[in-house]
């Protein structure tokens, strides 16, 4: 495939779901907003048990994206393709250069900009590194087992 056929695609991609970013950031927070008049939301910690549950769907998605792309990223050995997997998740979630430039755009300081989104990029560098370590310690182990395929 020809790098510009590859740019088109993406560019299609990303403005599908820009489109409707656009649709719905100017309604939406109004709409719920009236929805939630006379609501009262009080903090819990059963929420955090909830939201800490549940946060095993972005390992799942790793550990796929990671299965998928393997072949491909551990050739450049386990600490680059950490890297490489940590910069894709932070891609996907628009985290890795779209986020850090929009909050530059929207008039955040530099040092505030960079620290709210170096947590960010945090949390996808760890996830990734124990993915490629946690699944390549479990190809290793099982290749050494007797009858292993």
């Amino acid at each position: 495939m020809k790098i510009t056929s590859i740019i088109i695609i993406a560019a299609i991609a990303s403005a599908s779901s820009f489109i409707i970013h656009v649709l719905t950031v100017e309604w939406l927070p109004i709409w719920i907003g009236q929805q939630m008049q006379g609501v009262s939301i009080t903090p819990s910690w059963h929420v955090r048990y909830v939201a800490g549950i549940t946060s095993i769907e972005y390992g799942l998605a790793a550990i796929t994206i990671y299965g998928l792309g393997r072949q491909k990223l551990i050739v450049f050995g386990l600490f680059r393709a950490s890297l490489l997997l940590a910069l894709i998740l932070a891609a996907i979630n628009g985290s890795f250069l779209r986020q850090p430039f929009m909050d530059l755009v929207v008039g955040n300081p530099f040092n505030v900009a960079l620290v709210q989104n170096a947590f960010k990029w945090l949390v996808w560098l760890l996830m990734a590194f124990v993915v490629v370590y946690g699944f390549e310690f479990l190809v290793r182990k099982n290749r050494k087992k007797p009858g292993a395929t």
